[in-house]
Order: C-alpha cells, then structure tokens, then sequence
C-alpha cells in the first residue's frame, strides 16, 4: 500500500464487543443449550460461523472476542439468544478496543526515530518501535519494512489519525526511507 495525503487503508483484525441482553443469561443453559464450557465465573461458547469466542459473564452479558464487525457480533449474540429461547429485544452493545493492521509503504530508520522521539521506544526483543500515541489515546507497534500495528483504540477514525500524525513525525525527521 502507498501512503497518500488522502486517505491511509488499515484493516481492523479483531475488536471486543460487549453484549447486554434484557434479561441475564442462564450459564447453566449457557452450557446444555449453546454448548458452553464452564470456566470458574464464565461460560465460553465457540462459535463456529463466523469463528468467534462468546464468553458469558458472571452477571449474565457477553463478550465476543474474534469479529471486527458489530453487525456481525449482534447476529452471534442474537443466534445465542434463540438458541437459549432469549428474546433479542433491547440488546444493548458497547464496543472494546480494536487491532489494526496498516502499512506505510515506506521503511522505517527504526533508531533514528527512536533517538529522535521521547514517545518512541526501540523494543528490541521483537524488533519494533514502540510509539505512545498520547494524544490518540492508543499504542502503536511499527516495524522497520513500515507495517505497523494500532492498539488500545476503539475507533477506526482515531488510529488512521493517530498513523497519520506519526507518519508525518517520522517523514519530516528524516525517519522515512
């Protein structure tokens, strides 16, 4: 991928989604009905299509670990509830952190960047910098081919700013290639 002024293509891998039903799941139906596994307080449910992680929660909500999309989220939770003989009514849905993929196109002179930066650490157990994105409320890991990794962030929009932001750092010091 090219890096443009217009607009960056990252890929969200994998984001948490927290499911609220009407009424608390039963873990005990959790386990005969969904098929569940019982894990002290929670009840963890694999999810063949799409392949997700339900986990169910002690006070009866569930966390789907696996999917990036909510919409695709919402139909594994919904199926849960039918499944469970739950209505699906009022639902109710947070968000959690994403991982996203994304490439500068461009190499990375990983020490200058880490000299040049307080909010840059050269990590050399797995040869990456390390950027604390403050100000994006999010951590960045970037390698020196230029691929990079976005973590700690719950909204698309705020990591593409975030790579937008630390791309132009690293360009106007010369960090780059």
């Amino acid at each position: 991928m090219i890096m443009d002024e217009t607009k960056i293509n990252l890929d969200v891998e994998t984001q948490t989604f927290r499911f609220t039903p009407s009424e608390p799941i039963n873990h005990e139906e959790a386990v005969s009905l969904g098929n569940g596994i019982k894990s002290g307080e929670f009840v963890v449910i694999i999810h063949e299509n799409p392949h997700a992680t339900l986990v169910v929660e002690p006070e009866g909500s569930v966390l789907v670990h696996g999917i990036s999309r909510t919409e695709v989220a919402r139909l594994a939770v919904q199926e849960l509830l039918l499944t469970l003989g739950m209505s699906d009514e009022w639902l109710l849905v947070e968000s959690g952190e994403m991982i996203i993929r994304f490439s500068l196109g461009r190499a990375v002179l990983m020490q200058l960047a880490a000299d040049r930066f307080s909010e840059i650490n050269l990590d050399s157990r797995i040869g990456a910098l390390r950027i604390n994105a403050e100000r994006h409320k999010c951590s960045i890991l970037l390698f020196n081919n230029g691929h990079g990794i976005v973590m700690k962030q719950t909204s698309k929009r705020i990591a593409e700013m975030a790579i937008r932001h630390w791309s132009s750092q690293l360009n106007d010091e010369g960090a780059l290639a």
